[in-house]
């Protein structure tokens, strides 16, 4: 079984937990991160900051996928030489998906280059639309798409 750790605010947890099957999905945030860091995970999500550097880049040095808001504020070092694949995305435009267009209802994510799922199978740059919630934010809506593109 794989896991999927998920750094993000409460109010995200809940719409995650709606959206995707929690059994493999662990949130971590600083009081958790130091119980996390034994478990190897095959992805991470970095929609927050973590104050432990140390615990987060132990987490991460096990990680097939790290998927990054590439709006948040990071220390980069914690990613810097690691062995694993790098997913961003934001409203950056160099992200991996960059947001293209945004509307009260909608937002229309790009993803700009080949991604590889974890079985090898290739993810073709294309647009995703995605309807908004006005209870969420996001972000949550566009890690919580990516998770989904990797892993079904």
């Amino acid at each position: 079984m794989f896991f999927i750790g998920i750094i993000t605010n409460q109010k995200n947890e809940r719409y995650v937990k709606n959206e995707l099957s929690q059994e493999n999905i662990l949130f971590i945030n600083d009081k958790t991160i130091a119980n996390m860091k034994n478990i190897k995970f095959d992805a991470i999500v970095i929609d927050n900051k973590i104050n432990n550097r140390n615990n987060l880049r132990k987490i991460l040095s096990n990680t097939k996928y790290v998927i990054l808001n590439s709006d948040i504020e990071i220390d980069l070092e914690v990613i810097k030489g690691l062995d694993t694949t790098i997913i961003t995305y934001g409203f950056n435009s160099k992200s991996t998906f960059t947001v293209s267009s945004l509307t009260e209802n909608n937002i229309i994510i790009c993803l700009q280059r080949i991604i590889f799922k974890p079985n090898g199978e290739k993810v073709e740059p294309g647009e995703y639309q995605l309807n908004l919630d006005e209870n969420t934010e996001k972000y949550a809506i566009i890690f919580t798409r990516i998770l989904e593109e990797l892993y079904r």
